[in-house]
């Protein structure tokens, strides 16, 4: 295969000017520390570095434990996720087993599936506990958990059952989150049926005394990429999501592996590009060693990506920490959303999941456009939102479509 002719992203035009490209002292001392504690690295930090502000930017991305060895500062917020990695791996424990002994075949995604491959796994952020079952057992699942003390948190109908558009039903207990999966897939790829199938090739990994049912490494990377996917196509990836791709692609890939294995099945699902290109934004920014060869020409559309990487920060936490920006990004992902599926379907996409009526009365579900239009209207209007933020975050919304585009991210199935 030739990648470097597959590599569409990394020649695309970039909308963004050379000088908005530029990584700040922050940004770099954080790259550096990120370089330095996954790859053995000698850290080059500037001289003028203020710290206060690198941990303040680690943790919006939810990096800090990360690179907590190798900066001259220390933050007792990362003794305490150490104390939260070991509550989630004891949890998990015990759910894992009542699954099993209840023969309903298990395997955990993202978490600590994620942290098996990083040099200290109790570093890697985690927060709660994500279980993907067979669908032929998701009901039977759903009955153990709620007999055995986990309490319903959302995602169900009034019926009872797992809501059409979720992936998943969450439940709680002794304060950690759980999401019992019945599939992975969000708008955009499809990978179920891999993963279905790869359910019972599970494999059990031993994580801090605790053995860990996980994904064989192809379709467990192939998790991490459709992680990467669904949080770019919804405007909030961070640079953890980042991370769990390129250490597992420094811990598991090899050359032929990469392009004789691993690329051809994230075609299947429409995801190879968004695989070749967060590569490269890896090898270029994050300190992946370049093991697979790969030729990056042009260095604009992963500059781009990372750019909003920084500028998002995990689950989009940026953009909560004023009402401006709370209200800009609305705008944004509303923007983006109606020039990606089309402004009927994303209203009544909209309408159907916060007009509670639908559910009562099912005629009302070919009017749920409507409700879902005048509810953008009335939030625009109570939010004081003007037309000069309107105009301005129309055209970021249409910026992050292209380069969404361009590096491969899919928003819906084609």
């Amino acid at each position: 295969m030739n990648i470097k002719s597959t590599f569409r992203g990394a020649f695309s035009k970039s909308s963004r000017s050379e000088a908005e490209m530029k990584l700040t002292t922050t940004q770099v001392a954080l790259l550096e520390a990120i370089k330095a504690s996954l790859f053995g690295t000698e850290p080059n930090y500037s001289a003028d570095t203020d710290w206060d502000e690198v941990i303040k930017e680690a943790k919006a991305q939810t990096v800090l434990g990360i690179i907590s060895p190798v900066i001259p500062v220390k933050d007792v917020s990362v003794e305490m996720g150490k104390a939260t990695y070991m509550r989630i791996l004891f949890e998990q424990d015990k759910l894992v087993k009542l699954l099993d002994a209840n023969d309903i075949p298990c395997v955990i995604l993202k978490g600590s599936a994620a942290a098996q491959y990083y040099p200290k796994p109790y570093l890697r952020a985690m927060g709660d506990i994500d279980v993907l079952v067979t669908r032929a057992k998701f009901e039977k699942a759903v009955e153990v958990l709620e007999s055995n003390g986990y309490i319903y948190d959302h995602n169900k109908d009034e019926n009872g059952h797992m809501l059409a558009y979720e992936r998943n039903i969450v439940y709680k207990k002794n304060g950690i989150i759980i999401e019992l999966h019945h599939h992975f897939s969000s708008e955009g790829f499809d990978m179920d049926d891999i993963l279905e199938q790869s359910i019972d090739k599970r494999e059990y990994r031993e994580l801090d005394g605790y053995k860990i049912p996980v994904l064989p490494d192809i379709e467990n990377g192939l998790v991490l990429l459709g992680h990467i996917n669904q949080h770019m196509r919804g405007c909030d990836l961070g640079l953890r999501q980042i991370i769990d791709w390129e250490i597992f692609i420094h811990k598991v890939m090899d050359r032929d592996l990469w392009e004789n294995t691993f690329i051809p099945i994230a075609r299947s699902t429409g995801l190879d590009e968004l695989a070749l290109n967060t590569t490269a934004m890896c090898i270029e920014y994050c300190g992946l060693p370049n093991d697979l060869n790969m030729v990056i020409q042009s260095k604009k559309s992963l500059a781009e990506y990372l750019d909003i990487i920084f500028e998002t920060g995990n689950f989009g936490i940026k953009a909560y920490n004023s009402s401006k920006k709370k209200n800009d990004k609305r705008i944004m992902y509303t923007a983006y959303n109606i020039k990606s599926f089309g402004f009927f379907r994303y209203f009544q996409n909209d309408g159907l999941r916060k007009w509670s009526l639908c559910k009562k009365y099912p005629f009302l579900i070919h009017f749920a456009w409507i409700y879902g239009i005048v509810r953008t209207v009335i939030k625009g209007i109570s939010s004081n939102i003007n037309i000069k933020s309107i105009k301005k975050e129309v055209k970021n919304g249409n910026d992050r479509l292209s380069l969404n585009k361009n590096i491969g991210v899919k928003s819906k199935n084609t």
